[in-house]
């Protein structure tokens, strides 16, 4: 038993005198790992290896040698990277040396170059300890995210599309979008949308509606009993509503993060939008289905003063002026590429609406009205990157008083910096 003690304690003091006395160098990279995507232009980067301590006899026979890992998944003829051998005994604190990642734009997933720090001895592995923490770098390369530029400061002219009138130049659309997306911010978490447009909601015409008329007196009877001309018929009444707004949306990344390698972003989008719309209630005469001459009884003193003509009130007018106030949550989908832009944009919330201002045949005007409604909404756009082509369309609608909208238009999106081409004299004059 003393024995078997003895030789453990020799053992254990006799560990680190080999181990001070054994040769050893302190080799190390000075980060595990480099973060890269892929741009269209080369990427260098630069690689640090710092030599701590070198603990060898005729350091002249050791080479190190930084080399490429078995392990690396990137293709030889996408990277460059070339490492000349140096003796132990030239080694500065610090060697610095570049990887250069070739230019490529094609999607494609995450790859590395793995690099290990190695000891030559007279041309072969040596049998050396290297105490140095991180003796590997690698070098992680995600495909390429294109800064796409061109569709965060968009312009829109154009006409409105309306299954009832048909296209119109006289029904013009405008609009400017600006979309701030969180990823352009410096802390990557919030951005915003802004739009201001004016548009035209689809008309609704109804041709149910029967309307009967009479005209003024054409023959006197009796004191008290006057003949007229009665017309039945049916009347068609359209409703044709312009709407002039500005929304504005804070686009939080939480709680949705941006899959890597995709050009889907969805974010959570509060919303308050302010709208303005003048609706046009038209009546005007579709057939006229029958016509009779009557006999109706009438106070003597109503007679007078009337004028011979039919007065008829198949075509009449009235302008409703509406104002909207809306706070709500909602969802912002964007897809963007190099080819095309989507935008949908959904919400739901509380609603302040204002009516009033009613004018018709009559100028009979009414009070200003308040009420309270939860309204739900929803918006889409595609942009053409080239052309600028856009479709949009839009619905909004109201719980407790159902008055659905619906606005769809074509238009030609332009940069803002393109603005100033619309002003600009056709001629330049010196």
């Amino acid at each position: 038993m003393k024995t078997i003690t003895s030789r453990i304690l020799v053992t254990f003091f006799l560990i680190p005198i080999l181990s001070f006395g054994q040769e050893h160098v302190n080799i190390t990279f000075d980060t595990t790992t480099v973060k890269l995507s892929r741009t269209n232009k080369d990427q260098i980067v630069p690689v640090i290896v710092s030599i701590d301590s070198v603990a060898v006899e005729s350091p002249e026979r050791y080479e190190l040698s930084i080399e490429v890992d078995n392990s690396t998944t990137l293709s030889t003829t996408e990277y460059d990277f070339k490492y000349k051998k140096i003796k132990l005994s030239e080694l500065l604190k610090k060697e610095k040396l570049f990887i250069t990642i070739n230019k490529d734009t094609l999607p494609d997933r995450v790859r590395k170059v793995v690099l290990t720090i190695k000891i030559y001895k007279d041309g072969v592995i040596a049998n050396l300890l290297n105490n140095g923490k991180d003796k590997t770098l690698s070098v992680l390369v995600s495909p390429s995210t294109p800064d796409l530029k061109g569709y965060e400061y968009l312009g829109y002219l154009g006409t409105n599309f309306d299954l009832v009138e048909g296209i119109q130049t006289k029904d013009l659309f405008f609009a400017a979008n600006i979309l701030n997306s969180p990823e352009r911010t410096i802390k990557k978490n919030v951005g915003f949308y802004l739009s201001i447009y004016g548009n035209r909601a689809i008309s609704r015409s109804d041709s149910t509606s029967v309307i009967r008329t009479s005209s003024a007196p054409i023959d006197t009877i009796s004191d008290n009993v006057i003949r007229v001309i009665e017309q039945t018929g049916r009347a068609l009444e359209t409703q044709t509503t312009d709407n002039l707004g500005a929304y504005i949306s804070p686009l939080f990344q939480w709680p949705f993060k941006k899959r890597e390698n995709s050009n889907t972003r969805l974010y959570l989008a509060p919303s308050l939008e302010f709208v303005y719309r003048r609706t046009r209630l038209t009546t005007s005469p579709l057939n006229i289905s029958r016509t009779d001459t009557i006999s109706t009884s009438i106070n003597p003193n109503e007679i007078e003063g009337r004028e011979r003509r039919p007065r008829s009130t198949f075509g009449s007018s009235q302008t409703i002026n509406e104002y909207s106030f809306n706070a709500g949550i909602g969802l912002f989908l964007a897809h963007e590429n190099e080819r095309i832009s989507v935008r949908v944009h959904g919400s739901v919330g509380y609603a302040s609406n204002y009516y009033g201002d009613l004018i018709g045949a009559d100028r009979n005007p009414l009070k200003v009205t308040q009420c309270n409604d939860i309204f739900f909404s929803g918006r889409a756009w595609i942009t053409e990157s080239v052309s600028g082509v856009t479709l949009q369309a839009e619905v909004t609608n109201s719980l407790f008083q159902p008055r659905p909208f619906f606005v769809a238009t074509l238009s030609k999106a332009f940069d803002f910096k393109d603005l100033g081409s619309f002003f600009s004299p056709i001629t330049k004059r010196k």
